[in-house]
């Protein structure tokens, strides 16, 4: 894992985030509850091994290893505010390892890459879901997880003689290559956002350009497919919700990508408007946001929850229609 490199650990010694999944990292309750344990132990004169992580850019400490047994096993536990970014974070880590541990640089953003590439391959090792998870490791006790498959990603009643995943990535494909062609926009230089990615059967467009997205759903059963595909990637899949993006990112990327959003019916609107706020939320200056549809009305409602939050924008409907991707949004933020 990353995490081994990053931290110089051998890659046949046990490597644990304290949290039990990359949403938990936000609040990080276990961290914060592991720190007050390993003060404790540091007041009555326990040394364990440890390496801080220091980050390059600002010269603090952003993740710690520590050597500990738990759970029968000896391995390196890991805690860390690059997720939480929690400014007592660096003084906790201060306080209580002080000089007594080794100490490594990197760069915050490889940092938050690893953590991402731990909680894909725990999904995909079935570790991560309560169904699945194996009671004796430790850190992950994750309680009841609640599927919101059928509240966002039912299926249109009249929606029928589905063209399969070559013809509709084909179509895809002509289509974004002619958006950014236009626009004159790179999507292999850039940073981009894919929403909603599903189990990444759309996001091989995107890697067959060049582009390297960073992919959320909320459905981890279908990050996981999509990581067992290879259509995802460990170090750049998340399952994370996409009404909560600012939570999670700043303004970092160049677009943000959603194929097929939806559906967007009455009794779910509230959630798609916050979905698409977000994403706005986390665009730079300039950026450009690129959603599809399957109805023109979900891009009308589309285009009034965005009215406020773009400088400019372009709404068409993508011809032949095969019952995807049919309507598309471009909005930019200049």
């Amino acid at each position: 894992m990353l995490l081994h490199d990053i931290f110089h650990i051998e890659a046949t010694e046990p490597v644990f985030l304290a949290e039990n999944s990359f949403y938990d990292q936000k609040q990080s309750p276990l961290t914060k509850r592991y720190l007050e344990e390993l003060g404790t132990a540091a007041d009555t004169g326990s040394n364990n091994s440890s390496i801080q992580l220091i980050d390059q850019g600002s010269g603090v400490p952003i993740a710690v290893a520590v050597y500990v047994h738990s759970h029968g096993i000896d391995h390196w536990l890991v805690l860390t505010n690059v997720i939480s970014k929690d400014t007592r974070f660096p003084g906790r880590i201060s306080d209580i390892f002080g000089s007594r541990s080794e100490t490594l640089e990197t760069d915050a953003s490889d940092l938050r890459e690893a953590v991402i590439e731990y909680y894909s391959i725990f999904l995909v090792n079935r570790w991560l879901c309560k169904s699945c998870a194996r009671e004796e490791m430790p850190y992950l006790d994750l309680g009841a997880f609640v599927s919101m498959r059928g509240l966002l990603q039912g299926t249109p009643e009249d929606k029928t003689d589905e063209p399969g995943p070559d013809v509709r990535n084909d179509r895809l494909t002509r289509l974004i290559r002619k958006i950014t062609s236009e626009k004159r926009f790179d999507p292999a230089r850039a940073d981009v956002l894919e929403i909603c990615c599903g189990d990444g059967s759309a996001t091989r467009v995107l890697h067959e350009m060049g582009c390297n997205p960073i992919c959320i759903d909320h459905d981890m059963c279908d990050i996981c497919d999509g990581l067992k595909s290879g259509a995802l990637y460990e170090n750049r899949s998340i399952v994370l919700d996409a009404a909560e993006l600012s939570a999670f990112f700043e303004r970092e990327f160049d677009c943000v990508v959603g194929f097929m959003l939806g559906p967007i019916q009455p009794f779910n609107r509230e959630i798609w408007a916050s979905v698409l706020h977000e994403s706005s939320e986390v665009l730079r200056t300039p950026g450009m946001l690129i959603f599809t549809f399957y109805s023109r009305e979900e891009l009308s409602f589309a285009a009034e929850v965005l009215n406020d939050r773009v400088t400019a924008r372009e709404t068409f409907e993508n011809t032949p229609d095969i019952g995807y991707d049919r309507w598309v949004y471009l909005g930019w933020v200049k």
